[in-house]
């Protein structure tokens, strides 16, 4: 496997350069990998870690099948070209990679800041139409964990307003009925989403609020001792997925937080026939020679064993400070420096 590893003194993480996924991201004093997972299914591309899913969410239609196109589109059987990797002068490490899309006409250039000494990273990746055309697409950030990190006591939270479950069904009005995060209930059983303890829902969708500038997600295990986040612009991405896979003696073996530009699990046919959600969007469109960024944060921390989740992530004062549900260890805290607001 061809792959980049960046690390400071306190983090490590490396990055497929045959698909261009995040497949290590650990702390250095707590080793347990929390982008460890990998598909086992040898009809799909080679999914890891914390992979892309561009230019599609989901499969292709018949005819595009038949044509070539897979699962989750192109990306992760492209060679991504690395073209930097070098150290700032405040001791953060940078590097640079790109990957072309084919038949899609697409190019995408990702550009990856380890911070000098914190457990955290920035990515800020743009999206080149080399088409002569305009066309629709998506990108979704698919980050996937598995045991050991994952297990029916890990905890996930996130800012979102509603949702939906994917039914995948290739029916138009999948968004009935509504539900809200963390307590649902599904044929009058009441579930909470915040721990994988039941197999329902498979897929389900989230949008944040109209008034929230930045969306984040967490997942963490207390017992592990670790947290793992994300945080970004809800203009870039609008949306937040959640894909589980339990094994029939329930326990959980994979668990998807995807963010990104859509929430409809479908071929392009049946998005573009939809074309909205809850008033939001669930495709980009990008014109011909056009060039689109989208950005995140994401980080790792120590947590102690009785630590109750995350309840809100903030930036303020150039700093990302997550506060703990019922506030019984207090903050943690990150310096951002130079990131974009």
């Amino acid at each position: 496997m061809k792959h980049i590893k960046i690390e400071n003194s306190n983090v490590v993480l490396s990055v497929n350069l045959d698909g261009g996924s995040y497949f290590d991201f650990h702390l250095k004093d707590l080793p347990l990998n929390l982008l460890n997972w990998k598909t086992v299914n040898p009809e799909e591309p080679p999914f890891m870690g914390h992979f892309l899913c561009f230019d599609r969410w989901g499969p292709p239609s018949d005819a595009e099948k038949a044509n070539g196109f897979r699962h989750h589109g192109e990306v992760n059987t492209e060679d991504w070209e690395l073209q930097e990797h070098l150290q700032k002068e405040n001791g953060a490490t940078e590097c640079k990679m790109r990957c072309r899309l084919p038949m899609g006409g697409l190019q995408l250039t990702r550009k990856i800041e380890l911070s000098g000494n914190e457990p955290i990273f920035f990515v800020k990746e743009e999206i080149k139409n080399l088409n002569k055309y305009g066309r629709m697409f998506n990108l979704v950030q698919h980050v996937t964990l598995a045991p050991p990190f994952l297990d029916r006591n890990t905890l996930f939270d996130n800012n979102t307003e509603k949702g939906f479950e994917d039914k995948e069904n290739g029916s138009l009005n999948q968004e009935e009925p509504v539900i809200t995060w963390p307590e649902v209930v599904h044929k009058g059983e009441t579930i909470s989403l915040r721990q994988f303890q039941n197999e329902w829902p498979r897929v389900s969708s989230f949008v944040f609020g109209q008034d929230q500038k930045y969306g984040w997600a967490t997942a963490c295990n207390p017992g592990k001792n670790l947290l793992l986040g994300y945080f970004w612009k809800t203009d870039d991405y609008p949306w937040i997925n959640y894909w589980r896979s339990m094994g029939g003696d329930g326990i959980p073996q994979a668990f998807g937080i995807e963010f990104g530009t859509t929430g409809l699990h479908e071929p392009f046919p049946v998005v573009a026939k939809k074309g909205k959600i809850f008033g939001r969007n669930i495709y980009d469109f990008i014109d011909a020679g056009e060039v689109i960024s989208k950005s995140f944060i994401a980080f790792l921390s120590k947590i102690p064993n009785d630590y109750q989740g995350v309840n809100e992530i903030l930036l303020k004062n150039s700093s990302l400070i997550i506060k703990e549900r019922n506030s019984i260890s207090g903050d943690i805290c990150y310096q951002l420096n130079n990131y974009e607001t």
